[in-house]
């Protein structure tokens, strides 16, 4: 999902972790961006709504 965040990009493989989702992992090179401020963090909330979003429909109703 984070590819499609071009913003977001140049962080992504700077994470710790290689599955790295970029809400609650620690090292989190994307996460250490927004609160430098070289990501906005409007951008960031927008990728986690639709991470959300993905999340809830992956998760089988029973």
């Amino acid at each position: 999902l984070a590819h499609y965040f071009p913003d977001l990009e140049p962080y992504v493989n700077a994470c710790q972790f290689p599955d790295c989702t970029h809400d609650h992992e620690p090292d989190c090179a994307v996460k250490a961006a927004v609160e430098r401020g070289d990501v906005h963090t409007e951008r960031h909330e927008s990728y986690l709504a639709i991470l959300e979003s993905l999340r809830e429909e992956q998760t089988p109703e029973y």
